[in-house]
């Protein structure tokens, strides 16, 4: 960094970073190891900042040292406004999902750098979606590409690095965000909350992949409600029928023998891992239950003793904290054989997978 205009972007960075963390200047002074007086001038782009600090900077305010010196997604630069002094839980929520999404498509765009990701050619029709039964069409045929039948989805980190989106589980309490790197068609990268209970998980990964698959160029949820926005609809009508195929659904109705409609529902919820709410809205829109029945349902939320009354157990968890897909754990190992990252890049690319002593051996790994 050489003009004093980077210096002023990094520190307005710094800011904003401290913002979000909820930490005054005096805090976050003392925990880094300066004075408050340096660190109103790093703030205000008149202090260099050492290497040693920005790695402090980055420990301390939860971001990734990258966050500081990289430049933000175009798409997501278009649609995010500067975080203030006192912002309230929203905006924080909003800030730190940008900026885990922002990380995460720099590292997608390394890996894809290298020529170990891409995007896989899955054929799927470039038309412009612009109905509910357009999006569960194009549902449909974006799980004949991940070849499931009506069968529930495998896992969604998986299923989404079929179609060159890359996503990674973050431990945060909020929904999620996606990006376009290069058009329609291409790359993408996705982030989801970690903290929200598995079904919703789930749910917000096919959401991002049907924003990725509608070419939408950028998005996140936080302060979203589909109610107000027509696109979201359509985003909720291909994730519906992606995650519930109404084929699915309507087979295994009349398959599991249960006198209730309640214990059908938690059998297929299990089976499929969705939310309470989605599966009870699927089995509606199948005209398997009426409207009445239906809201008496979505108010009457199973248990955990439900699951294992009806089941026998609770559904697997997908999508937990630091889930990256297969493909991209391959290439971080890949591109840790060929020297190009070193072991505590590839650590850290791996999100929690293993540790720097369970790294593979190599001949001449990068220093």
């Amino acid at each position: 960094m050489d003009s004093w205009e980077e210096w002023q972007v990094l520190g307005e960075r710094v800011r904003e970073a401290r913002v979000a963390a909820a930490l005054n200047q005096e805090d976050l002074a003392t925990t880094i190891g300066v004075e408050r007086t340096a660190l109103v001038k790093i703030e205000a782009g008149t202090r260099r900042v050492s290497a040693m600090e920005l790695f402090r900077l980055a420990d301390t305010l939860d971001v990734p040292t990258s966050y500081f010196v990289a430049q933000p997604r175009a798409a997501a630069v278009s649609r995010r406004t500067t975080l203030v002094d006192d912002p309230d839980q929203a905006e924080r929520t909003r800030w730190r999902l940008d900026t885990a999404l922002d990380a995460h498509a720099w590292d997608v765009e390394q890996l894809v750098g290298y020529g170990l990701l891409g995007t896989p050619d899955y054929g799927l029709p470039r038309s412009a979606v612009t109905s509910a039964e357009r999006a569960r069409q194009l549902a449909r045929d974006a799980r004949a590409v991940a070849a499931c039948g009506d069968d529930p989805v495998g896992s969604l980190g998986d299923c989404c690095e079929l179609f060159g989106l890359y996503l990674l589980v973050l431990d945060q309490d909020t929904d999620g965000a996606s990006v376009l790197l290069d058009g329609p068609g291409g790359v993408g990268a996705a982030v989801i909350g970690g903290r929200r209970e598995p079904g919703r998980r789930r749910w917000t990964a096919a959401h991002e992949l049907g924003h990725h698959l509608m070419g939408d160029e950028y998005h996140a949820d936080v302060g979203v409600h589909s109610s107000r926005d027509e696109r979201e609809k359509l985003i909720d009508a291909f994730a519906g029928e992606f995650l519930l195929p109404a084929d699915g659904l309507r087979r295994r109705w009349m398959t599991h023998d249960y006198s209730d409609e309640r214990s059908r529902l938690i059998r297929i919820a299990a089976e499929f891992r969705t939310s309470w709410t989605a599966v009870v809205d699927a089995a509606q829109r199948a005209e398997l239950l009426s409207d009445d029945s239906a809201r008496q349902l979505r108010a009457d939320r199973p248990v955990k003793g439900d699951f294992l009354a009806v089941v026998g157990s609770e559904p697997m968890e997908d999508l937990q904290v630091g889930t990256t897909g297969s493909r991209w754990r391959q290439a971080v190992i890949e591109a840790y054989h060929r020297g190009v990252v070193t072991a505590a890049r590839a650590v850290e690319l791996l999100h929690g997978a293993l540790d720097q002593d369970e790294l593979p051996a190599v001949a001449g790994p990068a220093a």
